[in-house]
């Protein structure tokens, strides 16, 4: 595949930033469009595919960033290439859509957006550390690795409506703790323009 996408590229410069690119993302983001696809390899080929394609030709957007941000954007762009096979196979399928996977949905998002987006998620990340072990576990399972509350059931010995719950409450918890630390920073702010 590396071949094919190289060929897309027009300065030599180009092509070896897409050979990094690609043999440093490939194989995690065919893991994560295995698991979306339920395992379907030939589907999550073809996702993986057609989202470096998608950034060959937004390559502008996406070649400046650094290695963690650039994951963050490919796992967008793989999930929806991955919705919209699902969809061709399925077209009248309810795909349920959770708080931030509503952000998933488009796979046309500019790169503003984009990177509001992962600052969001870093500001999640950095909360994750302060919640109990379970809600944390549920998080991860459910939007990092994309698990239905089912497969998470299944993993932790909850039933799908436990889940559902445990989610709900651990989504409190860090909304709670990135508010008080937007308080915190708010309050410092305003103590120093008044100095």
């Amino acid at each position: 595949m590396l071949a094919f996408y190289i060929t897309m590229l027009e300065t030599e410069q180009e092509r070896k930033k897409m050979a990094d690119i690609y043999e440093e993302h490939k194989h995690a983001l065919l893991i994560y469009a295995l698991k979306v696809t339920g395992y379907n390899q030939a589907m999550a080929e073809d996702a993986v595919h057609n989202a470096f394609i998608s950034i060959i030709k937004e390559k502008e957007k996406y070649f400046c960033l650094d290695s963690r941000d650039f994951r963050f954007s490919a796992v967008i762009i793989v999930r929806n290439k991955c919705i919209d096979l699902l969809r061709k196979e399925k077209p009248y399928a309810n795909i349920p859509i959770n708080e931030l996977e509503i952000y998933l949905e488009s796979n046309e998002k500019p790169i503003d957006e984009q990177v509001i987006i992962s600052s969001e998620y870093a500001a999640i990340r950095r909360h994750m550390a302060n919640i109990d072990e379970i809600s944390r576990q549920v998080l991860i399972m459910k939007y990092a690795l994309g698990m239905s509350y089912k497969e998470i059931g299944e993993k932790l010995n909850m039933t799908p409506k436990h889940v559902d719950t445990r989610i709900l409450r651990a989504k409190e918890k860090v909304r709670k703790l990135a508010e008080k630390e937007l308080f915190n920073k708010t309050n410092l702010y305003k103590r120093g323009e008044n100095k």
